[in-house]
């Protein structure tokens, strides 16, 4: 578990991709699933199979999974400068830091996700200019004609419910690939529930149905009672509740309740008092080292919501505190920072997060408070893919979150923008992949590249057909 501190302290800024070195990892490999075959954190190129570095307008080829559609096409170092016709526009490295919008993706990486969208709701046939040893060529791709996302999509699109189930039935094919990490595990077990394999999550379930020991980091609870939470919604399986009930208690000693005792709090050498706000949680059992973080403390607030909605007691006090400090430390314009207002970092996950909890939660008066947040994270959909450590961290819950805004303008354009991008997160077999990103923080392609993205996904892509709280869901267990 100590790994999941390193997704989150170290620094790190943005999108689409820092520089033309791609932080150094363009040659660094993972050690986990098939992804381990290629000789480095690459590109993408969506169902193609082939994985490629970025250049400002091209992409270089560097791998081809065998059997997939880009084999005996594509070859390694082929130059991609154009798909179905039009050349790429160019791509901008940059690292965007703080609260300004930044780069988007624009460029190849946008470029060749809406060239993929506009082949399958065709015939299917994917184009690409190459230069090939100096000369030019051209190559075609056979991809599934499985046609486009609707104007509504994830809701009522036949391609949204196809992409949801490919994913599903991947998580369940490749159990090998699971690292056992406490938030892709705790995604998988949603994403069961949310296809409505019962049998599977309750296999999960009973295998983690114990209160996490004394010195587990706050993401463990987090993650096990949200789970635990709505596989009980769906079963009414009582076994449960009393990891939930601990969960709950474990949340209540990682956040700060007085913040004058940790005026003397020191990390890495630096003071750190003004880190710790009241109602925030942070990374360990107890809230120490250096302060409380936004997300950490909005994954207690769901697991508090949720486990309340199983019938379990929550603590008016703790909850209260959190929502206050959640709310005093967004910015006017509904920036969320990384603790505070002004904070680094780009905001989508944590804004996406922030609107599940406020839709489970139905405080009234809040109007205001949800427009700002939804506006400012429509603002930074250029920004979606850094998570500080963990990209899905961000997409996934933003995805998920935007949807849940009850702001359908807003809706749309944060997911429209980024349908490109989700194009380019498929793999050939069904699956979601990790991509580079503007974060020098990263560890995701390194610590779950296919399993925990693949089950965000599935939640994301999900909302046409919604089985759990966290999409919408409501009534009685």
């Amino acid at each position: 578990m100590r790994l999941i501190v390193l997704l989150f302290a170290l620094a790190a800024p943005a999108f689409a991709i820092a520089d033309a070195d791609n932080l150094g990892q363009w040659d660094k490999p993972t050690k986990i699933g098939p992804d381990k075959e290629c000789p480095g954190f690459l590109m993408n190129l969506g169902p193609t199979g082939a994985r490629a570095i970025l250049k400002e307008r091209s992409f270089v080829v560097k791998y081809v999974f065998p059997g997939s559609p880009a084999a005996g096409k594509l070859l390694i170092d082929d130059e991609i400068t154009a798909a179905n016709g039009k050349p790429f526009a160019q791509h901008i490295f940059d690292k965007c830091y703080g609260m300004k919008p930044g780069h988007g993706y624009e460029g190849p990486i946008m470029d060749m996700g809406n060239a993929i969208e506009d082949s399958e709701g065709k015939d299917g046939i994917l184009t690409l200019d190459v230069q090939r040893q100096g000369k030019p060529t051209q190559v075609t791709i056979p991809l599934a004609a499985m046609g486009r996302f609707s104007d509504t999509f994830p809701k009522n699109c036949p391609k949204s419910e196809k992409l949801a189930t490919q994913a599903m039935d991947y998580l369940l094919q490749h159990p090998e690939e699971r690292c056992g990490i406490v938030h892709e595990k705790g995604m998988l077990g949603l994403a069961m529930l949310a296809r409505g394999k019962t049998k599977e999550a309750e296999t999960l379930a009973m295998a983690w149905n114990k209160p996490p020991g004394a010195m587990e980091w706050t993401w463990y609870p987090s993650y096990q009672s949200i789970f635990l939470s709505e596989y009980f919604m769906q079963t009414g399986d009582k076994r449960v509740i009393p990891t939930i009930e601990e969960d709950c208690k474990r949340l209540y000693k990682s956040q700060v309740i007085d913040p004058s005792l940790y005026k003397d709090a020191m990390h890495g050498g630096k003071p750190q008092a003004k880190n710790f706000l009241l109602g925030g949680n942070g990374h360990g059992a107890t809230c120490k080292g250096y302060g409380v973080m936004t997300i950490s403390t909005l994954m207690a607030m769901l697991t508090w919501e949720l486990a309340e909605d199983c019938g379990v007691k929550i603590d008016a006090f703790h909850r209260d505190i959190a929502f206050d400090c959640i709310h005093q430390n967004t910015n006017e314009t509904g920036f969320m920072g990384y603790r505070h207002a002004t904070d680094a970092y780009t905001p989508v996950g944590r804004q996406g997060l922030n609107l599940i909890v406020h839709h489970l939660a139905q405080r009234p008066d809040l109007g205001d408070y949800l427009s700002r947040v939804t506006g400012n994270m429509v603002l930074s959909k250029t920004r979606l893919n850094d998570g500080h450590g963990d990209n899905a961290l961000a997409w996934g819950w933003a995805l998920l979150g935007v949807q849940l805004s009850g702001n359908t303008t807003a809706t749309r354009e944060f997911l429209d923008y980024n349908k490109a991008f989700i194009n380019m997160l498929r793999t050939h077999d069904g699956a979601f992949v990790i991509q580079p990103g503007r974060n020098l923080a990263e560890k995701a392609y390194y610590m779950s590249p296919r399993i925990h993205p693949t089950a965000a996904m599935v939640l994301a892509l999900g909302m046409g057909q919604p089985k759990l709280r966290m999409q919408g869901v409501t009534g009685k267990p």
